[in-house]
């Protein structure tokens, strides 16, 4: 079932669209028993991944009535909506995200490769892995013992070992006479036991001889993924949370097989998808790193189709997708970015620049601005910091208008999220806004949330244990572009 208003002026093309969206059975768009990691969707792990089957019905639908030349993910995330535009053979496919580590999930997942050629790089490394584990497989043995009882340090605790771990790794190599550098980040020593971290630069120096760097970032990803699994991080959390201390100085894991079954797991995926690609015209897939709010890397008046799922609100308070990345980013160095930079990446997502107090731009949505008061009224930072978040909202919708065609169409998968008790409704504030520059409302389509991973429990009120149950529900709001 959808929701739609009455339309003065709607296209032959519109209502067949409406028309097949309305005789959907209830509950279609839950996808309850999707295998949402089929193909290249399931490499590597990402915060609140919209679930493939929502991106290849909605293409479906609208290639079914409209030639489309081109699509945008503006929040690309890890590419999932590049990847099905891919496999609809969308000639001109554009993503955009400011997290490196989204755009390197996104690139891997996009780039064709020879399979064999991965097969037979993969022979390599692992021969080349063997022989750095047997060359030093005393010392991989010895070193957790040795910070423990010979340097008497506590592997668990923040200070000592956790935030002088590179101090204490390089003495070791230098007492052992080893040519060995480990990276050097804040807290190194609080995600990772010391084998741990020795194992993971043994690895890390074998990728880095690779010389082909679409392979390279292959592995990498498949890097990526092990660092999160082998970490002191706990399993399920998007967010920086730890393991308690018992459970660190009982977990031992095992940190090349792991890399070597996720490099597997990454082959048969990237199988899969060349199988199911028609490789007699492989789309061009082009991943930019702008701000959402310019895109000056996208042309203008040249998208056709717009598929996105833009953040529930300001990361700091919804989903960190800059902290998810934080320890690949720290151990990957991609693009020479410094401490600095990786921590700042959630502070440059949508709402991280706060504004303060009564602000001069203006918000084409009373939805919003009736919320925006009553927030106000218990808590007039946290009602700023929600202003933040949706003046954002509006320069991207304001700059997606300039990059569409006449007539083309915008699907947005967004989430209600409540502050101070105040459910802010998202999917009407974007339809209210999109009628400030010139998009036409055609309907909206609920959904449960059956699939995504999201945190169970929040503190909308941000007091010591009060929480609510997180949203339940996602909506598709649908914008078509108007012609002349």
């Amino acid at each position: 079932m959808i929701r739609r208003e009455e339309i003065n002026q709607i296209s032959k093309i519109d209502e067949k669209i409406l028309d097949i969206l309305n005789q959907l059975p209830q509950n279609y768009w839950d996808f309850k028993d999707s295998d949402t990691s089929e193909l290249v969707h399931g490499i590597h792990s990402y915060p609140a991944m919209m679930i493939y089957p929502i991106s290849r019905n909605l293409i479906e639908i609208v290639k079914s009535n409209k030639e489309i030349t081109s699509l945008l993910d503006p929040f690309a995330g890890s590419g999932t909506v590049l990847v099905e535009a891919m496999l609809a053979d969308i000639p001109e496919i554009y993503g955009n995200d400011l997290n490196p580590l989204a755009r390197l999930v996104s690139k891997v997942k996009t780039t064709i490769l020879d399979i064999d050629l991965l097969q037979e790089t993969f022979k390599n490394i692992a021969q080349n892995i063997d022989r750095l584990y047997k060359k030093y497989k005393k010392f991989i043995t010895i070193i957790d013992d040795y910070m423990i009882n010979k340097k008497e340090l506590d592997i668990t605790a923040k200070t000592g070992w956790g935030n002088n771990a590179p101090q204490y790794l390089e003495e070791f190599f230098q007492k052992n006479s080893l040519n060995l550098r480990t990276p050097n980040f804040y807290n190194l020593g609080f995600w990772f036991k010391p084998r741990v971290i020795f194992e993971l630069q043994l690895i890390k120096n074998v990728i880095n001889t690779i010389d082909d760097k679409d392979i390279k970032d292959f592995y990498l990803i498949a890097f990526s993924e092990t660092i999160r699994l082998v970490s002191n991080k706990r399993n399920g959390e998007f967010k920086m949370y730890r393991m308690q201390a018992d459970k660190i100085l009982s977990f031992n894991p095992d940190v090349k097989n792991t890399f070597f079954a996720q490099v597997e797991k990454c082959i048969q995926k990237e199988k899969e998808f060349i199988e199911n690609l028609n490789s007699a015209n492989l789309p061009h897939v082009k991943i930019v790193n702008n701000n959402a709010k310019e895109l000056e890397d996208i042309p203008d008046n040249s998208i056709d189709l717009i598929i996105t799922s833009p953040p529930y609100g300001d990361s700091k308070t919804t989903v960190a997708y800059g902290e998810f990345s934080r320890l690949s980013l720290q151990w990957l160095n991609l693009e020479n970015l410094s401490e600095e930079n990786i921590r700042a990446i959630d502070k440059n997502l949508m709402g991280g620049i706060k504004l303060k107090n009564q602000p001069d731009n203006i918000i084409h949505s009373n939805t919003f601005h009736n919320s925006f008061h009553k927030i106000k009224e218990t808590d007039e930072k946290r009602a700023y910091d929600v202003y933040s978040f949706y003046y954002d909202l509006e320069k991207v919708i304001e700059t997606l208008s300039k990059k569409m065609k006449m007539d083309g169409y915008q699907f947005w998968v967004v989430g209600n999220r409540t502050v101070r008790d105040e459910n802010l409704k998202t999917d009407i504030i974007i339809r209210e806004i999109a009628k400030e520059y010139g998009m036409t409302y055609l309907c909206t389509i609920d959904r449960n949330i059956l699939n995504k991973v999201l945190p169970s429990k929040n503190s909308p009120t941000n007091q010591a244990g009060k929480t609510v149950s997180t949203m339940v529900n996602e909506h598709i709001v649908v914008l078509k572009k108007n012609g002349n």
